[in-house]
């Protein structure tokens, strides 16, 4: 007999279809209409989806978080200790947890309610708490009541939505169970037909409902993947369908998103499988992704990859059998362990489903940008808030505390903290970063209740100021060398000695030692040598004697002798600083932080928020370490959705961290936002380079031609070195030449040259000296060389002080870190991966091989950009290593009808078998340098080569097999090819 009041799940399904459950629909079950009876025991649980599961699919009770069998640093190992702990606290119980807990905001039995959650039946409370991120169903819905954690513990209740999170925390149960399945189903990678297998698991899954088949295909026409899915179905499973019987509904769904080649592809086909006419209902949907996308992240941790393995692992044995080491082992193997593009957009839609938040009041949820595309808020600014920003908004820090915010590229880190205050009034709080336009920028959002510094500024206030008639910006090896005696004097160990001040700065170390001394330097022939001890104890006294002179407060000639920004910002932090007046410090970009200001922050009795994203660590050659990674915390929290770009640019960021970094705990998403990387577009575009010496070269081709493009230097021209590269090509004409023309230098640095050697002997310095900024003036003086004084004359006329209206933006990733642009092309001097994933063995080649500050570079790059990315050559290898060939099926019928189908590839004679009922081709792409891949069908071998057995959906093994294999040329770059030849 049916409860009065109970919801019946007809209702429930109807709303589903149509998009799901949202907040107005909740609010209608908690209307008030049904009086409560608090002497009334809640309802116990019934099992009313007794069927849905097949006996035969082990879908059986999953102990959530039992006999784990290692530590994971993951939400599902801190659930599933929170679940033990729960359950030990709760067993003996008999009486129910306050309801209200957790989802109407408070704990107190007094309050008098208008309709009661208990009262709705276990079937509509599956039905609402399937809609919930596990992390919220695992520490708040298993806390209010028995019947709720019963409800949670069902293993009828999202069973592959559960196990996916368990599995992906290495719980035990779960791992053993997902082998077993893999291993009876034949989904292993000595089948050459794993993923026909996949397949026919999936559509061997068994639901209660009366889902109508013909109904959910009509739906499943429109999406344009259809026909091909159909197709691999009929001829490579035909039991799964024929002319006779209606194809299997979720065979084909599991083949739409193998095949999909972005987001938008399995978006589109769950706006499909949403609609009312469909039957479905959406947690239905969401567990058949849930199950798909457990099993394809079982088969990566199996190597039972979606594109071709064989040639690494190949490569793996081949390298262990000639006793290179297990270092050069395991870099290959961390090669073979990627995010595969299909599964990245099953994640990605899944994540988009079950994270967007409400939105604050307001009018817009679109951010403005102001200049170089810096992100800002305004006041009646509506965003929508994440389901992670909720959770740090939530929790209160307590002094003492040190939180840790990891946030990822655009993610609103900035916004979260500006909300956390704003939601605190009564609270006091220190905003502190390194960046002074950061700074400035924070001032104009955060609430009055907020002070905003830099660390610089609050170190001024009490130290800095004291020395404001003898700063300099910086110790250089030039002014060393005049104070160092004789006999000890020269660029190399003047160097070593103003690094040995510079790292003494950076450290929180209360005294200069021979552990801030470098223990690399470069000899008279620029060869990298041991720093003997001797020359280490020599360097650290000579640093000592400097500092000890920096201190003093009277006036010195000696420019070694003054003050410099870090240094009285040590100054600072040797006297023990106290903030009393805040009750917490938010430190941003906290990546960049140094040991000394990490020390000055930690030291404080308030609490801390540090927020960052270790992956933007680009200035640890300045001495900065990871905070982040440092600094020990009671909570952390993770920011992974983008407001910045869409699923295309995300997944290139998320590819260059998986890939070379081995950054697998944590994936960057985008928002429900277009984009794309493999075209051109029309309108203004950031030209991003490593190096001013390629951004200078950009800036030329830009503005060749009759009609020069308008170009912004990002910090302006004189910012980026154009009168210091004209100063030096004067140093580098003969004497004569000078006097003739009337050319004279400005700078006064670059002029002391003109009677110390010239410019051969500035040469030789900033070699010794190695100072990477001269370094790289001097090397554009010499490649352009009678044409300077032109060049240097043209950037200036086609420079815009204003950014909007320039045609392009030019400039390095160091100063283009915290912007971002609509378009953005990445320069190709940046670290280069040389051949894609199916010819890496055939190439001694490392990821390894480079700091991680290489890759950072390329990753704060490539995350600048909003709508448009146009990438590398090296760009689109490290997409291969992911298994992303940007290939996409097409009916063989409408290939006939275009052209005739001889394969892409360039040494390939192949033909696609017109026979065939599939052929893959591979999308045209333009680089960042205007180069084009036209791109073209490719035949079924050299799919094999790329995609191993996904190309057993379109045709037999025998017949792949059979055709001939092709060995492609290599063309790799001299600087790569002599690289790899040292190793």
């Amino acid at each position: 007999m049916e409860r009065e009041g109970a919801v019946k799940p007809e209702a429930i399904d109807e709303l589903q279809s149509n998009g799901g459950l949202l907040e107005e629909d909740f609010a209608e079950f908690f209307d008030g209409d049904v009086e409560v009876d608090s002497s009334e025991p809640p309802p116990t649980g019934k099992r009313l989806f007794s069927s849905r599961w097949d006996s035969g699919q082990d879908m059986g009770h999953v102990g959530w978080g039992r006999d784990a069998k290692k530590p994971y640093m993951s939400c599902s190992s801190q659930l599933s200790s929170a679940w033990r702990t729960v359950t030990e606290e709760m067993d003996g119980e008999d009486e129910p947890i306050n309801m209200c807990y957790g989802l109407l905001g408070t704990s107190c039995f007094e309050l008098a309610s208008q309709g009661h959650v208990g009262q709705l039946p276990d079937e509509l409370l599956m039905r609402i708490f399937a809609f919930l991120p596990v992390v919220d169903i695992y520490q708040s819905i298993i806390l209010v009541c028995r019947r709720w954690r019963d409800i949670v513990n069902d293993p009828l209740f999202i069973p592959w939505k559960k196990l996916y999170h368990q599995f992906i925390g290495s719980e035990t149960e779960a791992v053993q169970k997902i082998e077993e399945i893999l291993t009876r189903n034949r989904i292993t990678k000595q089948d050459d037909l794993c993923v026909l297998n996949l397949l026919r698991f999936i559509a061997a899954l068994k639901y209660i409902r009366s889902m109508d088949p013909e109904a959910v295909i009509r739906c499943l026409k429109d999406h344009r993947l259809y026909v091909v899915a159909e197709a691999c179905i009929t001829q490579r499973l035909p039991d799964l369908g024929n002319s006779a019987e209606p194809v299997n509904v979720w065979a084909v769904v599991a083949a739409i998103i193998l095949f999909s080649d972005c987001v938008l592809d399995v978006q589109k086909l769950l706006d499909c499988l949403r609609r009312p006419s469909s039957t479905l209902a959406l947690s239905e949907v969401t567990e058949l992704l849930y199950c798909l996308a457990t099993l394809l992240y079982a088969m990566r941790r199996k190597d039972i990859n979606i594109s071709n393995s064989d040639a690494l692992r190949h490569s793996v044995a081949w390298r262990y059998q000639q006793g290179q080491g297990f270092s050069s082992v395991l870099s290959l193997k961390n090669g073979i362990n990627f995010r595969p593009k299909i599964q990245y957009n099953v994640f990605y839609c899944l994540n988009l489903l079950e994270h967007a938040g409400p939105f604050w009041e307001g009018t817009s949820s679109e951010q403005s940008s102001s200049a170089y595309g810096k992100t800002c808020f305004g006041s009646v600014l509506e965003k929508k808030l994440t389901h992670e920003q909720t959770l740090i908004l939530n929790h209160d820090v307590a002094p003492g505390e040190v939180a840790k915010i990891m946030a990822f590229a655009g993610t609103g880190k900035t916004f979260t903290l500006m909300k956390y205050a704003e939601k605190r009034p009564k609270l006091k709080f220190l905003y502190v970063a390194f960046n002074r336009s950061i700074v400035d920028q924070a001032r104009r959002i955060f609430p009055s209740n907020v002070v905003c510094k830099t660390f610089h500024a609050l170190a001024f206030a009490f130290v800095g100021k004291l020395y404001r008639h003898k700063m300099i910006p910086k110790i250089t090896p030039f002014v060393v060398n005049f104070v160092l005696p004789k006999g000890k004097a020269g660029f190399i160990r003047a160097k070593m000695v103003a690094q040995t001040l510079e790292t003494f700065f950076a450290s929180a170390d209360e005294a200069i030692s021979t552990e801030h001394v470098p223990i690399w330097c470069k000899n008279n022939l620029g060869q990298k040598v041991l720093v003997s001890p001797q020359d280490k104890s020599s360097a650290a006294q000579e640093a000592e004697k400097i500092w000890k002179k920096m201190q003093l407060l009277n006036e010195t000639r000696q420019e070694a002798y003054r003050m410099t920004h870090d240094g009285y910002l040590k100054l600072w932090q040797l006297e023990r600083p106290r903030l009393p007046s805040y009750n917490a410090i938010f430190v941003d970009e906290a990546q960049d932080c140094t040991p000394a200001i990490i020390d000055i922050v930690v030291s404080q009795p308030c609490g801390k928020i540090f927020v960052g994203d270790p992956h933007q660590q680009i200035y640890s050659f300045r001495g900065a370490v990871s905070a982040l990674c440092q600094v020990q915390h009671t909570r952390v929290f993770y920011l992974t959705q983008s407001f910045r770009f869409g699923a295309e640019i995300a997944y290139v960021g998320a590819t260059i961290l998986d890939i070379c970094k081995n950054v697998k705990h944590k994936t960057l998403v985008g928002v429900n936002k277009e984009g794309g990387i493999r075209s051109n577009v029309p309108g203004q575009a950031a030209l991003l380079s490593r190096t001013n010496a390629c951004v200078f070269g950009e800036a030329v081709k830009v503005t060749e031609g009759e009609q020069p493009a308008r170009i912004h230097l990002i910090g302006g021209p004189k910012h980026f070195g154009l009168d210091r590269i004209l100063d030096i090509w004067v140093l580098l004409q003969p004497e004569e030449e000078r006097k003739k023309k009337n050319l004279f230098i400005k700078d006064p640095f670059i002029k002391m040259w003109a009677n110390r050697g010239g410019f051969g002997a500035l040469k030789q310095y900033a070699a010794n000296a190695e100072d990477k900024e001269l370094e790289a003036k001097i090397t554009v003086v010499e490649k352009y060389n009678v044409r300077i004084p032109e060049l240097v004359n043209r950037l200036y006329a086609s420079h815009i002080q204003d950014p909007e209206f320039a045609d392009f933006i030019l400039g390095t990733v160091h100063k283009a870190k915290g912007m971002e642009f609509e378009t953005v092309h990445v320069s190709d001097d940046f670290v280069k991966v040389p051949c894609a994933r199916h010819n890496i063995q055939r190439l001694h080649f490392r990821v390894d091989l480079y700091a991680e500050d290489e890759w950072n570079l390329l990753y704060v790059a490539v995350t600048r950009a909003k709508k448009h990315l146009m990438i590398t050559k090296s760009i689109e290898n490290i997409l291969t290593l992911a298994g992303e060939y940007f290939l996409r099926p097409e009916l063989m019928r409408s290939v006939l009808e275009q052209e005739k189908c001889i394969c892409a590839v360039r040494e390939c004679s192949n033909a696609v078998p017109e026979e065939s009922l599939l052929a893959m081709k591979k999308l045209p792409i333009t680089y960042s340098d205007m180069k084009e891949d036209k791109g073209g069908y490719l035949c079924h071998a050299c799919v094999d080569q790329r995609l191993g057995p996904m190309t057993y959906l379109l045709t037999t093994p025998e017949l792949v097999k059979s055709m001939e294999s092709t060995t492609e040329n290599l063309v790799i770059p001299w600087h790569i090819a002599q690289l790899l030849e040292e190793i």
